[in-house]
């Protein structure tokens, strides 16, 4: 696994059919996020953080996978602008009172400072995690 920095707070793993094989996982692993597949995601991310030099903050967790012939990867990433890009690919996903809710949440989002951001993001996720 060759794991490089995109940018601060995203990271991406780039895992040869070796290495896959090596960790025990598929494709259809990491797409249907088995046990196995998450015990990898742990391990990535684990990585991913101690590879730089800076504490990340610890929410907005995002993660992207690209599969080609000769190798997958694994995009994580805690930056604002990729946590709000994915809300709004799930806002696509929704109607009514939802969608509503969660565009109302994205729109304070984009006008809140990255400390504002943050602290709201971490209320969100601890909303979502009660609710499961």
């Amino acid at each position: 696994m060759h794991i490089e920095e995109i940018d601060r707070y995203k990271m991406a793993c780039r895992l040869s059919r070796h290495d896959m094989k090596e960790y025990g996982i598929s494709h259809i692993d990491l797409m249907d996020r088995t046990p196995m597949a998450r015990m990898f995601f742990s391990t990535a991310i684990r990585l991913c953080k101690a590879g730089t030099d800076y504490e990340w903050p610890g929410c907005g967790l995002t993660m992207e996978m690209k599969f080609y012939d000769d190798e997958t990867v694994v995009i994580f990433s805690e930056r604002v602008d990729d946590y709000v890009y994915n809300l709004r690919q799930t806002l696509l996903t929704l109607d009514g009172e939802q969608a509503e809710s969660l565009e109302e949440f994205i729109n304070l989002l984009n006008i809140a400072s990255e400390e504002e951001q943050r602290n709201m993001i971490r209320s969100f996720e601890k909303n979502i995690s009660e609710v499961q």
